[in-house]
């Protein structure tokens, strides 16, 4: 049948393809769906209240109109978030379209474009709690007025439990992030104010005498990579994709992020100890009494 024969020799190209040649075919049909619903707000601009409510038979309802019947309670910018964040940590950023973006969040791909003009964008938004999260905690930190040693520690053990229950591979993202870098401005401003909010900690603690003499913001450089470091084998459980070392390895798998964030706090702070053998009850009073005092949840 002529129509079955179209139908296999388009998979068979689109099989053939590169990476670069499908990211480029991508991109074009991207740009035409951005005009097409340029297109189409334009033409809904044109129309007065009057018509549209005419047209429709009763009055516009906030946001763009769905494919499919909404099935969340979340509104379409967040559905579109929480939709994204499951393909992304399921397949990887660069292997999801936003075609499939706009068909399992039930919306037509001008509806999509309506909150996100391209993919770069939703990436950006959803990688934004990496450093808010931790930045907010950090100045929490702060405002405690407890010692140095006892805040780094805490630090790193709320920033690796963060990581480990993010969807997305960082590293993955950073690589990605070069596509657009205007999109992903607010993303590395605010990257570097908690690089400079971990090495204020550092600093505290080398002027408190419990930090041995470092470069306070290389070591604050690497305490964030380190604890971005547990995502080269650790993945948040449905997270869909397992690293190729935790395959091989499955008692990898069996770790919780709270054993995995405290064994790095310990490792990052006894490192930086002016007196290692203080780690036991600094770890104590860390791991104790100060959570309330901060906000942070019990493991």
């Amino acid at each position: 049948m002529p129509p079955a024969r179209k139908i296999k020799g388009r998979q068979g190209a689109e099989a053939g393809q590169s990476a670069e040649e499908r990211q480029s075919a991508e991109e074009r049909q991207s740009a035409e769906e951005r005009q097409s619903a340029e297109a189409e707000q334009s033409a809904e601009a044109g129309q007065s209240t009057e018509e549209r409510q005419s047209a429709e038979g009763r009055p516009r309802r906030m946001g763009r109109p769905r494919k499919k019947p909404q099935r969340s309670a979340l509104a379409p910018r967040e559905q579109i978030l929480e939709v994204a964040g499951r393909l992304f940590a399921a397949r990887g950023v660069v292997e999801v379209s936003m075609l499939e973006i706009a068909e399992t969040a039930g919306l037509r791909q001008s509806s999509l474009y309506y909150w996100f003009r391209r993919k770069e964008l939703i990436v950006a938004e959803i990688l934004q709690q990496v450093n808010r999260l931790p930045l907010s905690y950090a100045q929490r930190l702060e405002a405690s007025g407890e010692a140095a040693d006892v805040q780094l520690w805490r630090f790193v053990r709320f920033d690796v439990e963060t990581v480990c229950g993010f969807p997305l591979e960082i590293t993955e993202v950073h690589r990605f992030s070069e596509r657009d870098p205007a999109a992903f401005a607010t993303y590395w401003a605010e990257r570097r104010a908690l690089t400079e909010a971990v090495a204020a900690m550092v600093r505290r603690g080398v002027g408190e005498g419990t930090f041995r003499e470092v470069d306070a913001y290389l070591c604050a450089l690497t305490v964030l990579a380190q604890d971005e470091s547990v995502q080269n084998w650790y993945r948040p459980e449905g997270a869909g994709r397992v690293h190729p070392l935790a395959a091989s390895d499955r008692a990898a798998l069996g770790y919780r992020p709270a054993q995995i964030a405290e064994l790095v706090a310990d490792q990052t702070v006894g490192g930086l100890l002016a007196r290692p053998s203080r780690l036991e009850a600094l770890r104590r009073v860390a791991a104790g009494a100060g959570r309330a005092g901060t906000g942070e949840e019990p493991s």
